[in-house]
């Protein structure tokens, strides 16, 4: 189980994270705010990047002793990540199963276990520097993998994919879901982690609003989304909150967010998105 208690966390004079306070157990978690929100740095302290937070963060084991070394085999996927580009993949992995101190017997069974769930052992031979921006992003995935590790954390992970390759993500964390961990995805984009995430995150300007389960976020905006025609909107747009635009053969369909009732529109079901946006407005 990862504890965190108050944890705070500041760069000169302005404070980032304010009093953070969460403990997780195994699945897989959906870390959703906007852009500045402090995701990056609420999971750089948890990797250890950062040392002079404020506050706990702990790994309590099964048998209730706390870890004081769990961070040596995080599996940790940072917004950018590049570099060692002259290595082989194979190359590349073992250094980080050198980071991670698995063993040397055990090295390339890992290797190959991880480059066959992400769908590149045809590239174990290729220079890292010649891999395609979808494929760099599945090898960052793969180093996380090494030494099955009890916490992973991907930070932004889709940004720049294209649509096939956020899908294979998706269909990479599924598959590991099977392990006994804890994984954390970040990012700004509900479709990103509404399917896989057994719970959400909510964070908005360096505050935890709450931790949900997808149905319980989307039911958070329950009675207060409505569908209305364009002549409609264009009549009330200053009293509703403007979610999205849609144009189907016929019509356009402006849905809205709206905690007064609207006659004219038609309420209709939330969705986890929804339910993000109202408690985060």
């Amino acid at each position: 189980m990862l504890t965190i208690n108050n944890l705070c966390k500041g760069f000169k004079k302005k404070e980032i994270l304010h009093s953070i306070n969460i403990e997780l157990e195994d699945g897989v978690y959906g870390l959703l705010g906007e852009n500045g929100a402090g995701k990056t740095t609420f999971m750089r302290c948890v990797a250890g990047l950062y040392n002079d937070y404020r506050g706990l963060i702990q790994w309590k084991c099964d048998n209730g002793m706390i870890d004081k070394n769990f961070r040596d085999k995080i599996g940790y996927l940072p917004q950018s990540f590049d570099g060692l580009g002259e290595l082989r993949v194979v190359e590349f992995l073992k250094y980080f199963c050198a980071m991670k101190d698995i063993d040397k017997e055990d090295e390339l069974k890992e290797i190959d276990r991880v480059l066959e769930s992400v769908n590149l052992s045809d590239k174990r031979k290729e220079k890292v520097s010649s891999l395609s921006g979808g494929m760099m992003r599945r090898l960052g995935i793969a180093q996380t993998m090494l030494g099955n590790p009890n916490l992973i954390m991907y930070d932004e992970p889709t940004t720049g994919l294209d649509p096939k390759e956020r899908i294979r993500f998706q269909n990479i964390i599924a598959e590991n879901k099977k392990n006994k961990n804890i994984t954390i995805i970040s990012t700004h984009l509900v479709t990103d982690i509404e399917y896989l995430s057994d719970k959400i995150i909510v964070m908005k300007d360096g505050n935890v609003l709450g931790v949900y389960t997808p149905i319980e976020l989307a039911r958070k905006a329950d009675g207060k989304i409505y569908e209305l025609t364009e002549e409609v909107y264009e009549m009330i747009k200053n009293e509703v909150i403007l979610i999205k635009i849609s144009q189907n053969v016929s019509e356009r369909k402006i849905r809205v967010m709206s905690d007064k009732p609207i006659q004219q529109g038609v309420l209709v079901d939330a969705t986890v998105e929804d339910g993000y946006l109202w408690i985060s407005k």
